[in-house]
C-alpha cells in the first residue's frame, strides 16, 4: 500500500474546467500511476505529492492540433518537449510535415523519442514540407503514391490520422482545386481523413468546403487573404455551414499571418466559432509574440468574446475526439490518462496584429503554472 502511494500526486483547490465532462467548479484532481482517479478522501490523503493550485485554473492536458514538429528533419519543424510541454500542451498533432519519403525519419527521430504525445497527417508531397520557407512543396497530383501512403498509414495506425494538403494558389498555380480532390480520392481508398491549407484558395472558398467530407479539417478558418468565409457583405457563405452541417470540422490553425480579424469577427458576430483553436507553430514563430504557443492563441480568443469554456474544449475535448482518443485525453475523468495543464490568468495587455496591420488588444492572458504529462511533472512555475 506505501509502495502505490509513492506514484499519487494530488492538484488541490483549483477550478477545474473539463468540457469533455461538461464540468467547471472546485474540485481536486488526482492522479495514480498515469491516470486520473476518482478522488476519494482517503486517496486524497495518501498522495505522496500535493499540488496547491488556489486561484488557479485546471485543464486537461491541452492537445494542438496543428504544429509543425519534425525537428531537424525541416527548416520550419520545432522541439516538440521545449516548445510545447511549457505550455501545458501535453499532445499535439503535426500537420503534414512529412510525406512518404521521410515519415519514417520523422517518427524515429522525433515522435518516438518525445514526451509530448505526437500524432501526424502524412502530406501526399512526397517530401512533405521539407524545404519550407524557401521552396513550396511539389503537389502535382501525377506524383502522389497511393500504395506507399496506405502502406505507411496502416504501419503507423493510431499515430497517422489521414492526408494533408495545402490548396494556396501560390503552390497549386494553374493545378487550381485539382490536388485536392485527389487527396480526397486516396483518403476514400484508404479510409482516413483529410486535412487542408485554405489560405489564399485558387477558387471560392465555398467550393473548396464542398468537396469536403464528413470529418476532413477545413484550416486556417479564419484566413483573409484572397477568399474567406466571409462575404462581402459580412455574412458567412452558404456553402460554409452546408460543409459544418455535413460534419467538416473547422480549425483557427493562426500562425504568423494564417487570420484575420475582419473575417475573425464577422464569422464570429454571425455565431461561425471554430472547433479546434490551434497555433500552426513553426520554428519562426514559437516563443514569438506572434504565436508563441497555445496559450497566447487561447488567449486572443478570449479577447474575441468566446467563453473560457468554450476556448478550453477548442483545445482539449473536441481535438481528443478527432485524434479518436474521446475519454483518454482531453479530459479529466477517472481512467484517462494523466496530462493536466494548470493556469492562473494575469492581467497584461499584449498586443495582436494580423496579416495586414489590423490591432486586438488582449489584456487577459493565460500563464501556465504546471505541466503534467502521462503522470509526471513536466513543468512547473516558481509561482506555483
Amino acid at each position: 500500500m506505501r509502495m502505490e502511494s509513492q506514484n499519487k500526486l494530488l492538484i488541490r483547490g483549483g477550478t477545474v474546467i473539463d468540457p469533455a465532462a461538461n464540468f467547471h467548479g472546485l474540485t481536486d484532481v488526482l492522479i495514480k500511476n498515469g491516470k486520473i482517479i476518482a478522488s476519494s478522501q482517503d486517496e486524497r490523503c495518501d498522495a505522496s505529492q500535493v499540488i496547491d493550485a488556489t486561484g488557479c485554473y485546471v485543464f486537461p492536458g491541452l492537445i494542438d492540433y496543428h504544429t509543425h514538429l519534425f525537428y531537424g528533419g525541416t527548416r520550419i519543424g520545432v522541439n516538440p518537449d521545449l516548445a510545447l510541454l511549457p505550455q501545458g500542451v501535453t499532445t499535439a498533432v503535426d500537420q503534414g510535415s512529412a510525406g512518404i519519403s521521410n515519415m519514417e525519419a520523422f517518427f524515429d527521430t522525433v515522435i518516438a523519442r518525445s514526451q509530448t504525445r505526437i500524432f501526424c497527417h502524412l502530406h501526399v508531397a512526397l517530401s512533405g514540407l521539407e524545404s519550407l520557407p524557401h521552396n513550396v512543396e511539389v503537389v502535382d497530383p501525377s506524383l502522389y503514391d497511393l500504395k506507399a501512403s496506405l502502406g505507411l498509414l496502416e504501419k503507423y495506425a493510431g499515430i497517422l490520422l489521414g492526408l494533408k494538403i495545402r490548396q494556396s494558389r501560390e503552390i497549386v498555380g494553374e493545378l487550381g482545386l485539382t490536388p485536392l480532390e485527389v487527396t480526397i480520392r486516396m483518403a476514400e481508398e484508404i479510409g482516413c481523413r483529410v486535412v487542408v491549407h485554405t489560405t489564399n484558395p485558387p477558387d471560392a472558398v465555398g467550393k473548396l468546403a464542398e468537396l469536403l467530407r464528413t470529418g476532413d479539417v477545413f484550416t486556417h478558418m479564419y484566413q483573409g487573404k484572397g477568399n474567406s468565409i466571409v462575404n462581402a457583405d459580412g455574412t458567412i457563405d452558404e456553402r460554409i455551414y452546408r460543409a459544418r452541417e455535413r460534419g467538416v470540422i473547422f480549425d483557427t490553425a493562426d500562425g504568423r499571418g494564417h487570420y484575420s480579424f475582419d473575417v475573425a469577427k464577422k464569422a464570429l458576430t454571425a455565431g461561425f466559432a471554430p472547433d479546434i483553436i490551434s497555433t500552426d507553430l513553426t520554428s519562426g514563430n514559437v516563443y514569438d509574440q506572434a504565436v508563441f504557443g497555445l496559450p497566447l492563441i487561447m488567449s486572443k480568443y478570449l479577447a474575441l468574446g468566446m467563453s473560457l469554456d468554450d476556448v478550453v474544449k477548442a483545445c482539449t475535448a473536441t481535438p481528443a475526439k478527432l485524434i479518436g482518443m474521446e475519454g483518454m485525453l482531453g479530459t479529466l475523468t477517472p481512467g484517462a490518462f494523466a496530462d493536466v495543464a494548470v493556469f492562473r490568468i494575469a492581467e497584461k495587455q499584449v498586443v495582436f496584429t494580423d496579416f495586414a496591420g489590423r490591432s486586438l488588444v488582449c489584456s487577459q492572458l493565460l500563464i501556465p503554472q504546471l505541466t503534467v504529462s502521462k503522470g509526471e511533472v513536466v513543468y512547473r512555475s516558481l509561482e506555483l
